[in-house]
Parts: C-alpha cells; structure tokens; sequence
C-alpha cells in the first residue's frame, strides 16, 4: 500500500514539477535521482552487474519502462490531471493481459473481455466534456505511455527469470537515466534557473515513487503467492491521486473524470475477478 501512495503522489508532483522543467528534462532529472538511489542501494545489497549479452533487454526495459514512459507521462500532465493519469495507468494490468492473450496465446474468459468493454465505456466518459467527445493530446500520449510501460512489464518477465525484481529494476532504471542523458546539457541550464522547490520536487520524484516505490513494489509481489493480491492495490491509485491533487494543488476532479474513473475501476475489478473464477 506504500507503494500505491507514492505512484499516487508520482502524478501529483509531476504536475507541480511541470511548472519548473520541459518533459525530457524532468524525465532525464527523476531517472538520474531514482539512479543514484538505486546504486547505493545496489553496492549495499551487493547485486552485482547484468551479463553483457543482456545490456539490450534492459536498455529495452530502461526505455519502456521509464525513459518513454515517463516522459511521455510528464508530457500528458500538462493537459490532463493526476486522477486521469492514475485511471489510465491502473490499465497496465489489463493491458498486459490483453496483449498476452494476442501474442502470447494466454486465453481470455469471455468474461474478462465483458470487462474490457466496459473500462473502454469509461475511457469514453473520461473525454466526454460539455456534451460532446473531446479528446486532449494529453490523453492520447497517457495510452502511449500505458502501452510501453504494458511492454516492460511483459519483458520483465523475461528477466526475471535470469535475475532477481530487485536486481532487474536496479538495471533498468539506471539504463533509462542513461538513455536520457542526451539531455543533460538542457537540464543543466534548466536545473540552474529552477528555484529550490522545483528541485526538491525532482528529488522526491526520483526518490520515492520511482526508486523505493519500484523497489517496494518487486518486494511485495515476491512475498506474496497471488499476484492479483498485490496488483488489486493499483485500483485505489486513482482515488488517491485525486485527493492528493485536491490536498497539494487545489484542483478538483470534473464529473466525467469521476463518473468515466469509476466505469473504468470496475471494469479492472471484474476483470480481475473473472480471471479467479
């Protein structure tokens, strides 16, 4: 439940830290915080490095994961709220189960694609403003976003069955910081006009929900015997992130963001629960 408090405050302050860095900047400035955290952690724990013949599957995770996902996240902020960004990444788990059941042959109960029907009704109420279907750009790059970070989390599959939760995200969030590091000439003159606030935001940004969040949610999932135990805490995100963003910045979630979240919420627990029975 930590974990899901800190994604929650994630999309609160990447608003707020929107006001102070451009999307690639505050990408390359969270990865690199979360990096420097996650290394310390790493030579304490003493996990070692990944083989060379596997730096390209966590350059890949690094950029799914993190590099695209978040910038494309910090990009989507600027015309959506946290809620609407909570309620699209709560997705991931049903995204993921989709498209194994496309590419990987993982067979969905007919159920289960009942339930999909009805989390795309909410999206639909997501964009309905006014009377009238509306769409931001915002929203097209939060399911971008969604769709690479449905990528990673199938490709960590992969290495975890070489490597430790722990030691596979340690690799892959230090890859995405160097994956970004194209940018730091621009975060340099960024990061020296930006007042202290902004990069205490930064800092908390890297610190919690990308590095002890990640960290704690891999440590959840090997202590637990069901998945669904742990990924059924994603649904309160939004929730959260809308009280956050109400507590933090003032702002109130519109009646289709409500109505729109709470289609889409119970699409995701009847998915879940037709998958148990």
């Amino acid at each position: 439940m930590v974990t899901i408090v800190f994604w929650a405050s994630g999309f609160v302050f990447t608003g707020v830290a929107n006001n102070y860095y451009s999307p690639f900047t505050l990408a390359f400035l969270r990865m690199s915080a979360a990096s420097v955290v996650l290394i310390i952690v790493g030579i304490i724990m003493r996990v070692g490095l990944p083989k060379l013949k596997d730096i390209p599957l966590f350059l890949t995770l690094g950029a799914t994961g993190f590099s695209f996902y978040i910038t494309a996240l910090n990009k989507a902020m600027q015309t959506i709220t946290a809620a609407t960004a909570g309620i699209m990444t709560a997705t991931v788990p049903i995204m993921a189960a989709v498209f194994s059941s496309l590419f990987l042959k993982e067979k969905l109960k007919p159920l289960q694609w009942i339930a999909v029907a009805l989390e795309f009704i909410g999206i639909v109420i997501l964009n309905w403003d006014n009377g009238e279907f509306s769409i931001v750009p915002g929203f097209w790059l939060m399911v971008v976003a969604a769709i690479s970070f449905t990528a990673y989390n199938l490709l960590m599959r992969k290495a975890t069955t070489k490597y430790s939760a722990t030691q596979s995200t340690i690799y892959s969030i230090v890859a995405s910081a160097l994956l970004l590091s194209f940018v730091t000439p621009m975060a340099i003159r960024e990061v020296t006009s930006a007042p202290l606030d902004g990069l205490a935001v930064v800092l908390y940004l890297g610190t919690f929900p990308s590095a002890f969040g990640f960290l704690l949610w891999t440590k959840a999932i090997s202590l637990t015997k069901k998945l669904s135990n742990v990924t059924n805490f994603m649904f309160v995100t939004p929730l959260l992130a809308a009280l956050l963003d109400i507590v933090v910045t003032g702002t109130i979630s519109n009646t289709a963001t409500v109505i729109g979240g709470i289609v889409v919420i119970t699409g995701l627990i009847l998915f879940n629960r037709f998958r148990k029975d």
